[in-house]
């Protein structure tokens, strides 16, 4: 007979079978990941993992539900503080970097290639349109405050495309031992971004 678990108990055993998942994701690749390869990880049977989850892709929808709300908290953290837009937007791009550096198994699970269809994980699609809307919604101040000729969503989607990018080269180790620093190209990267949308005027601020 099936020992009654609390509610707290069931969260803490998802939390902990969603950490596990999220690692192995990243060390191992999601096609070679498994419920055995969890359940053996953590001294579970396989069978154990039924009661929390219904298959993988459910773990996994589940652990990118997790990471992308623990980026929408730094940002939306970074988003409320002092300053104008200019320190506001600074703020942003560090806390958007300094979740990618500190939790990279959660960065890289995020952005996987390979992910469960969305459709069926309505707390991932929630999720999902959070961390959109984070990436947009201090661009479209900058374009209102700070005198910028761009479309917000456009433009949120470049600064977010660049940055990703540049995040995702330092991380693969491609950037050469010849190449500025990360926070260098991070800088005149916003910069230049920055600079072409201006309206016809120079626009001397550090992003």
């Amino acid at each position: 007979m099936a020992i009654l678990l609390t509610d707290d108990q069931v969260a803490q055993a998802r939390e902990r079978i969603v950490q596990v998942a999220e690692r192995q994701a990243v060390e191992r690749g999601l096609e070679r990941i498994s419920m055995h390869s969890i359940a053996q990880e953590l001294g579970w049977s396989a069978t154990a993992l039924y009661r929390y989850f219904e298959n993988k892709d459910a773990i996994l929808a589940a652990a990118r539900t997790v990471s992308l709300n623990r980026l929408s908290d730094r940002l939306e953290e970074a988003f409320a503080g002092p300053g104008d837009i200019w320190a506001i937007s600074r703020e942003v791009g560090r806390a958007y970097v300094k979740f990618a550096f500190e939790s990279p198994d959660a960065y890289r699970l995020i952005f996987a290639l390979a992910q469960p269809d969305v459709s069926l994980y309505p707390e991932l699609q929630e999720a999902l349109a959070r961390s959109r809307k984070n990436m947009t919604r201090y661009v479209e101040r900058m374009v209102e405050e700070g005198g910028l000729d761009a479309d917000p969503v456009v433009l949120g989607h470049i600064f977010w495309a660049s940055l990703h990018g540049l995040i995702s080269l330092h991380m693969a180790g491609k950037l050469g031992p010849d190449a500025p620093s990360f926070e260098t190209l991070r800088r005149e990267m916003m910069r230049r971004i920055v600079q072409s949308a201006t309206r016809g005027r120079r626009i001397n601020q550090e992003l």
